[in-house]
């Protein structure tokens, strides 16, 4: 059984959380990007922008401690 005292941030973890938000929100942004090429054109680089910023900021913030906190090694 593992404690909560084993969810410990150390410099892998961190790059694991910065390094799997940041791919999952870069992904989903050029999925939207894509979207509004298909629909309606060249979108404006402001939008663009903002909407990739949002995408890494929520990636990092929802996707990052899943990846940050897995456990690679198991030691039973």
């Amino acid at each position: 059984m593992q404690s909560a005292s084993a969810l410990r941030l150390n410099r892998g973890s961190i790059a694991r959380m910065l390094a799997a938000g940041g791919l999952w929100g870069v992904t989903l942004s050029a999925g939207f990007f894509l979207n509004a090429v298909l629909q309606c054109g060249l979108p404006c680089p402001e939008d663009v922008a903002t909407v990739t910023a949002i995408c890494i900021g929520t990636g990092v913030i929802t996707i990052g401690p899943i990846a940050g906190f897995t456990n690679r090694q198991s030691r039973e």
